[in-house]
């Protein structure tokens, strides 16, 4: 809501909703900078400048094309959790906790937080999750999973690392603080031909596996809470059938440090597809009187297809400024900015604000008939 009034005071004043926004984009506080970054990345991506028109001028044809944008922000601060990581003297390697996945890649994060603790590749670590034997990690939800467990795992990694690297350095003769876990090797930090491989190290363990756990909260900054992402729709509407079809949708995200990068775009890449869903398609119908879902069938209640969703495009903020915050929750802000910035497109291209999601044609039809009017 808040986005598509401020792209209507745009249009009132006749400015490009992009430089109305980067001119008062300081009344987004804190991460003011980081929005500027991204609106000027997603208008590049977007090719804004070269396709934007004023509201309601874009051609005399039916088919209109129109440009929309939003900006929008997220918590996502690490639940509590606590894991248990076991090293193994045949060199194998386990994380232990009682976190779950909805399928939104917490057995990817475990294993590749692990896996790089110890210098090792994801395939040579094993992730055990969802049984509550396994220490306690909170549930999923306000994506708050991936820095909760990606914090516990690197803990606990750390913690029976360090009683691996007190075994094995008189073996190397220095002090277990000079060793490092790189490549498959444990190695001296300042001479790195000094080294055994990772099986060698843990063959001294004897018989027994060693183990420790992590928890978050815990030392060290490791999470933070508070993104910021930016999205822009490009859309065409045929004015005589009331037919929305998305072209185009650029998305600009930032999360902290990035643990996966193809996991975290995909979590994007769901993030938008559901927030099109919704802004075109998906539509609970109640009864009035007893609050029945009367379209609870895949008939009436419409989804978007694969033609339906157009042209996805992503950028992830990595680097200085971002890397440098530690983790934090990716799953839900993608999905908050498409209705409105699909919203503010289809405006753009009609000349009139349709005053209700899905924008379905019957009602882009009605919002032309009335003239905007609600």
């Amino acid at each position: 809501v808040t986005m598509s009034a401020l792209e209507d005071m745009a249009a009132k004043i006749e400015m490009d909703p992009l430089d109305f926004f980067l001119k008062n984009i300081s009344l987004t506080g804190v991460r003011a900078e980081s929005y500027a970054e991204e609106l000027k990345l997603g208008a590049d991506m977007m090719g804004w400048k070269r396709k934007w028109k004023p509201r309601g001028k874009n051609g005399d044809g039916p088919i209109k094309r129109g440009l929309g944008l939003s900006l929008h922000t997220w918590g996502g601060r690490g639940h509590q959790s606590n894991c248990e990581v076991l090293i193994h003297p045949d060199g194998s390697a386990e994380a232990r906790l009682a976190s779950q996945d909805l399928g939104t890649g917490t057995r990817t994060v475990i294993a590749t937080v692990l896996a790089e603790t110890f210098g090792l590749r994801v395939r040579d670590v094993t992730v055990r999750i969802g049984d509550s034997r396994f220490p306690a990690s909170g549930a999923s939800g306000g994506s708050t999973t991936v820095g909760g467990v990606s914090s516990s795992t690197r803990r606990g990694a750390l913690n029976v690392l360090e009683i691996l690297l007190q075994k094995v350095a008189p073996e190397l003769g220095v002090a277990p603080e000079e060793l490092e876990a790189v490549r498959g090797r444990i190695r001296v930090k300042a001479s790195p031909n000094r080294y055994l491989t990772w099986k060698q190290a843990t063959g001294r363990l004897g018989v027994n596996p060693i183990s420790a756990n992590g928890a978050n909260p815990g030392p060290g900054k490791l999470i933070d809470s508070g993104v910021g992402g930016i999205q822009m729709a490009d859309v065409a509407v045929d004015v005589e059938t009331g037919v929305v079809k998305l072209e185009k949708m650029v998305a600009v995200q930032d999360c902290g440090l990035i643990i996966d990068m193809l996991t975290a775009k995909s979590q994007v890449y769901g993030g938008m597809i559901m927030g099109i869903a919704s802004a075109l398609a998906e539509e609970r119908i109640l009864d009035p009187v007893t609050g029945r879902l009367l379209n609870d069938d895949m008939e009436f209640y419409k989804l978007p297809g694969i033609g339906d969703i157009g042209d996805l495009v992503i950028h992830m903020m990595t680097g200085p400024g971002y890397d440098e915050r530690g983790v934090i929750g990716l799953g839900e802000p993608p999905v908050i900015s498409p209705a409105a910035a699909i919203s503010n497109a289809v405006a753009n291209a009609i000349g009139v604000r349709v005053p209700y999601l899905p924008l379905t044609p019957d009602r882009v039809l009605e919002t032309l008939e009335k003239g905007g009017a609600a």
